[in-house]
């Protein structure tokens, strides 16, 4: 079982979600705690609430903004973040697309709740390593911020 695995077992025990899940991989990453951030992400959990958009998609975009966006304290977006993300979005779309239909979280869980505890997990993995090699292909490091001299 790799570290990030693990991790991703360790935290969906914990009761975390998709979107949890994955920026608190990129907290763990940078060392930080962010609670407010961890509660906001809430709000993409479950296909935003209502079976929408997956959170493993939305998710993985809020951690490869964790560290190619803009942060308001100095750090403009990193000029390659629409990049990033069209390769995320798209790599995504034909991942969940081939294996579950869709990109929707109703049409992955098909509307069964229980489908959550055997899809999910390995998603969230796939998107993980997926977002660490799009940010390490672009210079960044999950555990730093490096890259921002590209910016």
């Amino acid at each position: 079982m790799t570290d990030e695995s693990f991790r991703v077992a360790e935290l969906a025990l914990k009761g975390y979600k998709c979107s949890h899940i994955l920026v608190q991989i990129g907290l763990d990453a940078q060392e930080k705690q962010n609670p407010d951030l961890l509660r906001a992400m809430s709000g993409l959990a479950n296909g935003m609430g209502d079976g929408l958009t997956c959170g493993v998609l939305t998710g993985g975009c809020c951690l490869i903004g964790m560290y190619a966006g803009m942060d308001g304290e100095g750090h403009d977006e990193h000029g390659r973040l629409p990049l990033m993300l069209e390769e995320y979005v798209e790599w995504f779309r034909e991942e969940a697309g081939k294996r579950y239909g869709g990109i929707e979280c109703k049409i992955i869980m098909q509307d069964d709740p229980r489908l959550r505890h055997e899809r999910c997990p390995g998603l969230i993995l796939d998107a993980v390593l997926k977002a660490k090699e799009i940010l390490e292909a672009n210079g960044f490091e999950l555990d730093g911020r490096s890259g921002d001299e590209q910016r």
